[in-house]
């Protein structure tokens, strides 16, 4: 069950890095002068480093789950 919160917790993290990227992207192509630029870019680097967050997570329920096996 905490796993899961955890999880959950995950998924509402990636929906509000991905608005904020938008919102924050169309203010700097509003006071840039860019069409759509800095907004996909920035999406696109919070993605990006999303995925890596949700990478090194996963690892570490991992190893907290291979110790969590063996007999003490």
């Amino acid at each position: 069950m905490n796993k899961g919160i955890v999880f959950l917790g995950i998924g509402f993290e990636l929906v509000a890095m991905c608005i904020g990227g938008y919102i924050l992207g169309e203010y700097i192509d509003t006071y840039m002068g860019w069409k759509a630029t800095a907004s996909t870019y920035l999406v696109l680097v919070l993605l990006i480093s999303w995925f890596f967050h949700l990478f090194f997570l996963l690892r570490k329920f991992e190893k907290d789950n291979e110790d969590g096996d063996r007999p003490s």
